[in-house]
């Protein structure tokens, strides 16, 4: 006997929609609103200045969305973005002393040699990171939170003690131009293939559904065959990388890689992630939503920058957009009958 399956109304495909691009509805519609406001923000030159500061954050979500889909959470990525960066810019040096070439007078090549070896070298100590983070909570059952809370003061220490506590500066020019530098939308393109390639994997490989199911039910996960520790260790491997690459980016931008920068970034990354949707949770989120989530973020400060509000308010209203935010999604799910009390 077959039973026809139940049809979807056009009402129902337009809500389901909605729901699930919440954050870019939200994102275009603040837009609009902002622009009839006020003259100066949609000038052109304000639009890109926040579109080239958006990438930073925008990578620091997309590595944090892995983790949050497997019910974690990293605090760790704004130390290790700035370990990350440190380390990365002064191999940059390195290299180039090894090359006999001065920081400002060196080749095209040189640089892009140095350059290129740096980023790496940044992107792999994100990784290391994340991967000490990731055995650790996977293999010593310790709760993410003091894996990684561990993790954060450890790699600032880490800036600072290779660093001296000092910037590192006298950065190559050529340098300049993966934070947008000269070309302000280079990071903006690198962030956005980033999601594309975050997207194509959570939606269509085994890897992205593994996240998923870890995310929802991870005891169901692990017996339906999926290997959830290593699942785990790889979404945070993956944190680590993105959180290297984007101190390289911050870097870049900024012509100092700074031990003490990329502070309240973790914060932001997570904000970014759970204003676009995801589900602290786990097993919700999607990777243009939380860029989505990172450029309303970026957006309001912007405006409130523009508005002469103060900073302290603008931490303000990040916080209560967070919690209001996650008071919905835990309101959303135990009506759904997902969370009891």
């Amino acid at each position: 006997m077959v039973t026809d399956k139940p049809k979807i109304s056009a009402g129902d495909r337009i809500r389901r929609f909605m729901a699930e691009h919440s954050a870019l509805f939200i994102l275009a519609g603040l837009c609009v609103a902002l622009g009839i406001y006020s003259d100066s923000f949609r000038s052109v030159d304000n639009l890109q200045s926040v579109a080239q500061r958006t990438p930073v954050v925008g990578i620091l979500a997309l590595g944090q969305l892995l983790v949050i889909l497997t019910g974690g959470i990293d605090l760790s990525v704004g130390s290790v973005a700035a370990l990350g960066g440190v380390l990365g810019c002064m191999t940059i040096l390195r290299v180039l002393a090894w090359m006999a070439a001065e920081p400002a007078q060196a080749s095209g090549a040189a640089v892009f040699f140095a350059s290129s070896v740096g980023v790496t070298a940044g992107v792999l100590t994100g990784l290391l990171c994340g991967l000490v983070c990731g055995l650790l909570i996977t293999r010593g059952k310790i709760p993410p939170f003091i894996v990684t809370l561990g993790m954060m003061m450890g790699a600032r220490g880490t800036a600072l003690v290779v660093s001296g506590a000092k910037p590192v500066s006298r950065l190559p020019l050529g340098f300049a131009w993966l934070g947008g530098t000269w070309i302000w939308w280079i990071p903006v393109l690198l962030m956005l293939g980033l999601a594309l390639v975050f997207s194509f994997m959570l939606t269509f490989t085994r890897f992205g559904r593994a996240l998923y199911a870890t995310g929802g039910n991870m005891e169901a996960a692990r017996l339906s065959g999926i290997g959830v520790d290593r699942v785990r260790v790889a979404a945070y491997s993956i944190c680590g990388a993105m959180a290297g690459l984007a101190g390289m980016v911050l870097a870049s931008r900024t012509s100092v890689a700074a031990p003490t920068g990329a502070e309240m970034h973790e914060l932001y990354a997570i904000a970014a992630c759970v204003i676009g949707g995801a589900s602290l949770s786990g097993g919700e989120g999607g990777a243009f939503a939380a860029i989505a989530g990172a450029l309303i973020m970026m957006v309001l400060y912007n405006f409130c920058t523009i508005q002469n509000i103060s900073v302290h308010w603008q931490q303000i209203l990040i916080g209560l957009l967070l919690v209001i935010l996650v008071f919905y999604d835990t309101w959303r799910k135990r009506r759904a009958g997902v969370l009891r009390d």
